[in-house]
């Protein structure tokens, strides 16, 4: 009988404790949402893109209009110098960060800017490992695993965009036809010793053909190294460099809204990167709380918000992109663009990868490219 009684109570245990979860959860949020209506506002600094931005700002103030959103989209280079100035000097008027992972990890986390994320976590669903592709944690950006989030997850990253209006794929249709004479003089190239997209396609390159071939290329095939995106899309478009490696993809997203670039394409899968299959959780919307943060039940709010099904599935479709979360739809539904469960990437844009990147910048730094 009293085996019997305790393996009812056991069992009533286990029925009983998720509902008891649940419900603490729902207290919490309940409180922490009655407190962030009382700041009454919240802070973001985002991607500038028009798109993220729209997702971001429109989807909020349907989800909580008596909340105000003071949202600041710029590159994160520059935003964050503003903020790591501002913290210097005492002052605390940012609550979240949406950005990637290279400015963030240089120049945030070494001056204790960033709370824990899991500190703002409040529905269960958030972290639990079965709502996301690869489970929770693979989605950390900073090597602690505790500050730097993304919820994105691409199956494979493009690592250069083509024009077909001006070259076929039989002319160039695998990334070994860069050395081509077709080419010579046809290609732009964000400074690749500099942080961001292109820097990290250079590096793809080098663990699937080797440095010695990329260094050849830099130096012996009229590469183009600029650092001016607005002219990287003029000439892509224009043909005049229809092949173009390190644009951030809101720069296209914008050319493609405005008309423009209908036959550009995307270099991603094995003719571009082999078998290195770079992919998994990235972006420049990776997401950060601040620590002292001046609407701190307002920033609780915007993470559990941010990384919820309802906003994720929505922030995919209108951006065209892909959430890892499980239960979300793709926004990009090209097969190749698609995480898929228990398929390794070389993730990209983690620190680890990041600390990589910055060595190979410094190595093709130091065979003098000239720049435009």
């Amino acid at each position: 009988m009293a085996v019997r009684s305790f393996a009812l109570a056991a069992l009533a245990a286990l029925f009983t404790m998720p509902a008891l979860a649940d419900s603490a959860s729902d207290a919490l949020w309940a409180e922490t949402l009655a407190a962030a209506r009382k700041e009454g506002s919240v802070t973001v600094s985002g991607p500038p893109g028009a798109l993220q931005r729209n997702a971001i700002t429109e989807g909020w103030a349907k989800s909580y209009p008596d909340i105000r959103l003071d949202y600041s989209g710029g590159r994160g280079s520059a935003v964050i110098s503003k903020i790591v100035r501002e913290r210097t000097a005492g002052l605390y008027n940012w609550d979240i960060i949406l950005a990637s992972t290279n400015s963030v990890v240089a120049n945030l986390l070494p001056i204790k800017a960033l709370a824990p994320l899991r500190d703002a976590l409040i529905r269960p669903d958030i972290a639990d490992d079965h709502s996301w592709i690869g489970g929770f944690d693979i989605g950390f950006m900073d090597r602690e695993r505790k500050f730097l989030y993304s919820a994105m997850g691409r199956g494979a990253e493009p690592i250069g965009y083509v024009n077909r209006a001006c070259l076929s794929q039989s002319v160039f249709g695998k990334i070994e036809d860069m050395k081509r004479p077709e080419l010579m003089d046809k290609v732009v190239w964000y400074d690749p010793t500099r942080s961001g997209i292109g820097s990290r396609n250079a590096w793809v390159l080098v663990q699937y053909l080797g440095e010695d071939w990329l260094k050849d290329l830099f130096l012996n095939h009229k590469v183009t190294f600029s650092r001016d995106y607005r002219q990287m899309t003029d000439w892509l478009i224009g043909c005049v460099k229809p092949v173009a490696f390190g644009m951030p993809y809101d720069t296209l997203d914008q050319m493609r809204a405005a008309g423009l670039g209908d036959k550009v394409a995307e270099m991603v899968g094995k003719p571009w990167s082999g078998d290195v299959n770079p992919g998994g959780p990235g972006g420049n919307e990776s997401i950060g709380w601040f620590d002292q943060a001046p609407h701190p039940n307002a920033a609780k709010i915007f993470v559990n918000w941010y990384l919820s099904q309802p906003f994720q599935d929505e922030h995919a479709r209108l951006v065209a992109d892909n959430s890892r979360r499980i239960d979300t739809k793709p926004g990009n539904p090209h097969p190749e663009r698609i995480m898929q469960p228990g398929v390794t990437y070389q993730i990209w844009a983690n620190e680890e990868a990041t600390e990589k990147v910055t060595r190979l910048q410094k190595t093709i730094a130091s065979w003098g490219l000239e720049r435009k």
